[in-house]
């Protein structure tokens, strides 16, 4: 597929609109616990990383870009805290494994913010780390038709602990108010939504 039709989806050339775009972490992680193996035993990075997405229209306006929104999405990948890629690394048996598991790959959902106004927010409610160690999150918001990262950004470093070690943070206010509307399920019980 050429790129000027990877570009015009729907009647809509993406290239020509001249917006810009921008992802900022608002809530981060700040401890998780190694599953090494323990695939069914995986334990989320707490908090859950939230990403709202703001977009500029060629005027200068904050506008939510509902024509775009099927094509876009957030790709996470796992760096050490000076940046250098960690995604891989050799396993105890010498295997070849991937250290970042669960939701590495998000849809923008539309949710109010605390305020009850209408944003855009990427969720990465299920997130693991194989190894113990010091990381960070990087985040591209990319169009599925290709093309370059249309904003990247990182998280701070997070501590990944022994899962003997790990004592889960309290769940942040942030988490049950964007979990109560139903769009993105972070695994809360019902009791503890308010």
């Amino acid at each position: 597929m050429q790129e000027d039709e990877n570009m015009n989806l729907g009647g809509i050339n993406h290239g020509d609109l001249g917006r810009t775009y921008r992802i900022t972490p608002i809530q981060l992680p700040t401890l998780g616990a190694a599953f090494q193996g323990a695939y069914l035993s995986r334990l989320p990075l707490a908090p859950p990383l939230i990403l709202q997405l703001d977009c500029w229209d060629s005027d200068g306006d904050l506008i939510i870009p509902y024509d775009e929104l099927p094509f876009l999405v957030c790709h996470l990948s796992l760096q050490t805290p000076e940046g250098e890629d960690a995604a891989m690394i050799y396993s105890p048996e010498g295997e070849r494994v991937s250290m970042l598991y669960g939701t590495l790959v998000a849809a923008p959902a539309e949710m109010n913010d605390t305020s009850q106004a209408p944003g855009i927010y990427f969720v990465f409610p299920d997130v693991s780390v194989r190894y113990i160690g010091r990381f960070r999150l990087q985040a591209l918001l990319i169009r599925i038709t290709g093309g370059p990262p249309l904003d990247t950004t990182t998280t701070d470093s997070f501590e990944i602990v022994k899962d003997t070690d790990y004592i889960a943070p309290a769940i942040t206010d942030l988490t049950r108010h964007f979990d109560s509307q139903g769009v993105v399920r972070f695994g809360l019980p019902r009791s503890q939504w308010l």
